[in-house]
C-alpha cells in the first residue's frame, strides 16, 4: 500500500473538537475578542464609506457608530451561536462544529488584516 494513510476525521472536525475542549468561559472570551476585532475592521470601512455624507450633513454624525454597534451585536450573536451555543435540549448537548471553526478562521484572518494595516500605518507615518 502506498500513499498517505486515510485520516479518520476531517480537519474541520479536529479543529471543532479542539474548540470544544476549551471551557465555556474561554469560548465566550474568544467570541468577544473576534467580534471586537471584526467590528473594528468593519467600522473602518463604514467610516470611509460614509465620511463624506457626514461632513456634508446628509447623515448624522453618530450614524457610523450606530451601524458599527448594530454589526457588532449581530456578529456577537453569530459568534455566541457558533462558539458557545444554546443548550435548548439537555438530551443532546451542544458541541462546536463547522460554524465555530469558520468564525474562528474569520477572526484569524481579521487579525492578520489588522496587523497589516497597523504595520502599513506605522511605515507611512500614520496609524490607520
Amino acid at each position: 500500500m502506498t500513499g498517505r494513510p486515510a485520516m479518520s476525521t476531517h480537519a474541520i472536525d479536529r479543529w471543532a473538537a479542539r474548540l470544544g475542549n476549551l471551557s465555556r468561559g474561554w469560548r465566550v472570551l474568544l467570541s468577544l475578542a473576534i467580534t471586537l476585532e471584526l467590528v473594528i475592521l468593519i467600522s473602518f470601512a463604514v467610516d470611509r464609506l460614509l465620511i463624506q455624507r457626514v461632513v456634508e450633513g446628509d447623515l448624522a454624525r453618530a450614524a457610523p457608530a450606530w451601524i458599527a454597534a448594530g454589526v457588532g451585536l449581530a456578529l456577537y450573536a453569530v459568534g455566541w451561536w457558533a462558539l458557545v451555543g444554546f443548550d435548548w435540549d439537555p438530551a443532546h448537548p451542544w458541541s462546536p462544529g463547522r460554524p465555530a471553526v469558520l468564525y474562528t478562521a474569520a477572526g484569524v484572518a481579521g487579525l492578520l488584516v489588522v496587523i497589516v494595516l497597523a504595520l502599513f500605518g506605522l511605515a507611512f507615518g500614520y496609524l490607520l
